[in-house]
């Protein structure tokens, strides 16, 4: 397959020190790295289409949800008085889902009301220190499963996991993959300018796994 154009064009996140090019490639050093995993956040929301049911309400902001690191909600500061989609943004922490219990029963009252408050957000990034996965993420996975939330981690296997959307680190740039399997599976749609960005997608469609 022919080496594609990395840059995301139009990928633009207005900062406190300016406008900034996003580039998938990311390479300069002055551009901490939460501040890329923050701006691709924030402009996966423009390629990915979710069900009517799930927006319905105009007056309703678009809700990204975190899980496993407060100190990242700084770099979503930016975001929060912008519009996407002609929605505002809502930013949330998420707290206590690290580390739950290995087994909830599917009846445990706590349990059943941790997981439909995941599926208030539109978009749920679980922050992985040193690309180290969060102890609960295949069982938050799991309980998603079938639900129109955009999932995003920075982990190995997790897209193997029913995952949709993992950033990779690859020396200075920043690149990403997509199981676009699992956001069929949850009534999402991934714009096929977003597809062609990723480093490697899995797809329902394929016969195999697409690789840039």
């Amino acid at each position: 397959m022919k080496t594609k154009v990395y840059i995301l064009a139009g990928f633009v996140l207005t900062l406190p020190v300016g406008l900034l090019a996003l580039q998938a490639r990311a390479e300069s050093a002055s551009l901490p790295e939460d501040t890329i995993k923050a701006a691709f956040l924030y402009n996966f929301i423009n390629f990915v289409d979710w069900p009517q049911a799930k927006i319905a309400d105009s007056n309703q902001p678009i809700t990204i949800g975190v899980i496993g690191s407060r100190d990242f909600l700084k770099f979503l500061e930016p975001i929060k008085q912008k519009k996407n989609k002609g929605r505002k943004i809502a930013v949330r922490y998420l707290s206590g889902y690290e580390k739950l219990k290995k087994s909830p029963k599917a009846d445990d009252p706590q349990w059943s009301k941790k997981i439909e408050t995941l599926k208030t957000c539109h978009v749920l990034f679980l922050y992985a220190y040193d690309f180290k996965p969060i102890e609960s993420s295949d069982r938050i996975i799991k309980a998603l499963k079938g639900s129109p939330v955009l999932t995003v981690s920075e982990t190995g296997g997790f897209l193997e996991s029913g995952g949709m959307i993992n950033f990779l680190r690859e020396g200075k740039k920043a690149r990403f993959e997509i199981n676009n399997r699992a956001a069929r599976q949850a009534t999402l749609k991934i714009r096929s300018k977003l597809l062609r960005l990723a480093k490697r997608v899995i797809d329902e469609e394929a016969s195999d796994e697409t690789r840039n």
